[in-house]
């Protein structure tokens, strides 16, 4: 702990046990030492400790568990632009699988406001399983006019690579983000029994010539899965 530094005391406390996380010397699941013992060994004060522990509670590093200590978290897999899960994953080397729970093909009633009057698309549910444990379910809708050909083997692996294939590559998304509440569905979709944290994201992907390809709704552990989103002011730009 550099005290001449000009880099804030919490800061470089919280960079020095993200540190000790990313190098697995505190491993998941691990309580780390009180606000008590981390002040003494790095002569710091306890509210200095107490916000470098806040910062990374805030970044989903740390867990704080009431009357039972602060824990580190497993790491929540981050997903930063428009990209396949499958492509995300295997970019990350992490193992998942995919199961298709639904495909079907359906005309949308009006309580679904989906964009697509009068026309048949394609239902599609998929689990995300990592390691065994659900971590989301998404829901596609696409109208059966773009892919006449698509079968429930086409969607075991990447969506997009296969629209790709098709010429419908995904070129914008226009997605809305918002908490959840757990309710009986969702417990037996993740397979869970105690209440997690929820998010669901909405989005609408259109080609680059604006047209709408699909439209997904899909809802993920937010313990497990994280969404980072940038947000620029663009002089000029209307939209």
């Amino acid at each position: 702990m550099d005290k001449k530094s000009p880099i804030p005391a919490y800061y470089q406390l919280a960079t020095e046990i993200e540190q000790k996380i990313d190098a697995h010397v505190w491993l998941p699941g691990y309580c780390i030492p009180s606000e008590r013992s981390l002040a003494e060994t790095y002569q710091l004060s306890r509210m200095t400790v107490r916000q470098a522990l806040g910062e990374l509670v805030q970044k989903g590093i740390l867990v704080r568990e009431k009357g039972k200590g602060t824990f580190v978290c497993e790491k929540s897999i981050k997903q930063r632009n428009i990209m396949s899960f499958t492509e995300m994953m295997q970019g990350l080397g992490i193992d998942f699988t995919t199961e298709v729970i639904c495909f079907d093909k359906i005309y949308p009633e009006e309580d679904m406001f989906l964009p697509f009057e009068d026309e048949e698309v394609y239902l599609i549910k998929r689990l995300r399983i990592v390691k065994g444990v659900v971590i989301g379910e998404e829901t596609i809708y696409i109208p059966s006019s773009l892919l006449p050909d698509l079968k429930k083997s086409d969607i075991q692996s990447s969506f997009y690579k296969y629209l790709d294939e098709k010429g419908l590559s995904v070129y914008e998304s226009d997605a809305s983000i918002q908490a959840v509440l757990m309710n009986e569905t969702y417990y037996e979709t993740f397979g869970v029994t105690q209440h997690l944290p929820l998010i669901q994201v909405t989005s609408k992907n259109y080609s680059d010539e604006g047209a709408l390809i699909f439209v997904e709704e899909s809802v993920y552990r937010s313990d497990k899965y994280m969404f980072q989103v940038n947000v620029a002011r663009r002089e000029g730009y209307l939209k």
